[in-house]
């Protein structure tokens, strides 16, 4: 798995945040410029500024250092093997962030994951789905996966 699914919580709004980058230094800038994300979706909840990623762990691990050399609070976590497993529903859990002005971002972000979902999935992670919940309750990028396994 070369990209992972993060989830990054900051204790701060987003317009918080843009202070703290406005406090960056011209090179920390230029070297969050240069990361990359394959896709997000962010959104903020309550006085927090949320934000999943699809990236590398190298680049999420570059990005956390520029925020802990700055004391920019965060909480991640990566998700890629509960996504996998299904023991998390990332499609569920924004879902109810979605309004008329980041629904567009956010279908993109969804398609982005099934086509992550797509990509990670394995043999052993399919059979082990079909053992705890059948054929017939497989995802459909699970069952699109069997179809065009080949061994």
């Amino acid at each position: 798995m070369s990209s992972c699914v993060y989830k990054v919580v900051f204790n701060k709004s987003a317009s918080e945040l843009n202070d703290d980058y406005e406090r960056l230094s011209d090179i920390e800038k230029e070297r969050i410029a240069e990361l990359g994300a394959d896709s997000y979706f962010d959104y903020e909840d309550g006085d927090n500024y949320v934000c999943f990623l699809i990236t590398t762990p190298l680049e999420i691990e570059k990005y956390f250092e520029i925020l802990s050399n700055n004391f920019i609070e965060h909480k991640s976590i990566n998700l890629s093997k509960d996504i996998l497993n299904k023991k998390y529903d990332i499609v569920d859990d924004i879902s109810e962030k979605v309004n008329p002005l980041n629904s567009i971002k956010c279908s993109f972000f969804i398609e982005d994951i099934n086509y992550w979902i797509s990509e990670n999935l394995d043999i052993d992670l399919v059979l082990d789905r079909i053992s705890e919940v059948g054929m017939d309750n497989l995802s459909q990028i699970e069952k699109d996966f069997l179809k065009n396994f080949k061994v």
